[in-house]
Formats: structure tokens, C-alpha cells, sequence
């Protein structure tokens, strides 16, 4: 696969998203779009032997369309500049958590996982699980090798306590998130690298314990 390839053709892209730009660069289009499915399947194997819930699962249920599906609501771009793979048992649109890879130029590129966006219920599953069990989660996200990888755990959070949570509840940070990400991000030189495949899977590993405590949280749904 030529990672090198993907960042150009998403750098010419972004500087000139249009219908008729990609029309006349589809060979272009498609060859990165393979080169991505090409990594996306090497990242499933490898993702194989640590979580066994990933057997199964491919690359093409885990790729994202590379077009905005609201562009012309908003007068927006008609294409993302980056491509996406958001994998987990049932694909990318799955209600589990996600093990995340992007490619993205200018150094946006990046990996790990958690859950960006859950729906208010499985919010709701998510703070109960913080709440039942206190100090689980902390002791995820502040582990030195999390910390290592990707820094806090990311996510949007609200300025106040949710609903039925006392401000002083001990893990009320958490509590104010409202998604919980794990990510690194990969300087360009790390992608085009030879070995940029074989240095996903620490991330992988150290991520899987916070896609564990996401996915444990939504045995009710």
C-alpha cells in the first residue's frame, strides 16, 4: 500500500473539493480509496488477535463514504478531506464502540478509539457504568501507557453536572463528557514511513480497555 499516494491525493482534494475535480480524477480516487481498504484489512487482522470480537468484520463495513451527505444544505464541500474507518463488531455504524483509524494530510492523521458521538441512551448506560463502578474508568484513561498514547481522553463535555449527578460526585469529570476518545495523531512522515502499518497495533492495545468499558456499558440495549 502507498500511504504516500492517500496523502496526496487527499491534499489535492481538500484544495480543490468539487464534483468536477473528482470526476476527473476517479482513477486517482480509487486507487487511494484500495491503497486505504488495503490498511484498513491489515488493521482488522491485526486487531484479530487481541479482541475476538473483531473476527469477522471487514473493511468495507468499516470505511466511510467520502462524501458529505449534507453538503448542499449547507453549501458545504461535497467531499471530506480525509479518509475514515470506524471498526467494530457490525461495522462502522454499529452502536459499539469504535476502533478509529484516519488518514488525513498535514499531520491529522490518527488512531486509537472510544465512542465519539453516543445517543442520549447510551450516554445514559455509559455514566451509569462510571457511577456503579467508581474509579474504573479513571484508572483506564490515567494509566501511564493511555496517557503515553494519546494523552486525556477526549470528547465533548457540558459545563455542568448531567441530570441525577451531584457536582461532587468523585468522577464527575468523566460524568461531563459526552463522548470518550483515545486518539494519536501521526506527523505525515510517520504515515509514509514503511512500517506506519506495524505501529498501530500498540495503539489498538492500549485503547481496547476503554472500547471494553463502553461496550460493557450497553448490555441493556
Amino acid at each position: 500500500m502507498d500511504t504516500g499516494f492517500i496523502l496526496r491525493f487527499l491534499g489535492e482534494l481538500q484544495q480543490h473539493n468539487s464534483k468536477a475535480w473528482m470526476d476527473l480524477h476517479r482513477e486517482e480516487y480509487l486507487q487511494a480509496k484500495a491503497y486505504f481498504t488495503e490498511l484498513v484489512s491489515n488493521a482488522l487482522q491485526q486487531l484479530q488477535t487481541i479482541d475476538p470480537a473483531m473476527h469477522g468484520v471487514t473493511a468495507t463495513e468499516s470505511i466511510f463514504r467520502i462524501n458529505k451527505n449534507d453538503f448542499s444544505k449547507k453549501g458545504e464541500a461535497p467531499y471530506k478531506g480525509y479518509f475514515a474507518a470506524g471498526m467494530s463488531p457490525g461495522g462502522r455504524h454499529s452502536p459499539f464502540a469504535n476502533y478509529v483509524l484516519i488518514l488525513e494530510p498535514d499531520s491529522r492523521s490518527r488512531v486509537g478509539g472510544g465512542k465519539w458521538k453516543p445517543t442520549p441512551k447510551q450516554l445514559e448506560l455509559i455514566r451509569e457504568e462510571i457511577d456503579y463502578n467508581p474509579g474504573e474508568l479513571e484508572a483506564i484513561v490515567l494509566a501511564s501507557g493511555f496517557i503515553n498514547s494519546f494523552g486525556k481522553v477526549t470528547g465533548e463535555t457540558r459545563k455542568s453536572a448531567p441530570k441525577g449527578y451531584n457536582k461532587e460526585h468523585p468522577s464527575i469529570d468523566l460524568l461531563r463528557h459526552n463522548g470518550f476518545l483515545g486518539l494519536h495523531f501521526f506527523k505525515d512522515e510517520e504515515v509514509t514511513a514503511p512500517d506506519f502499518k506495524e505501529q498501530l497495533l500498540p495503539f489498538f492495545k492500549q485503547v481496547k480497555p476503554l472500547n471494553d468499558f463502553i461496550n460493557r456499558s450497553f448490555t441493556e440495549l
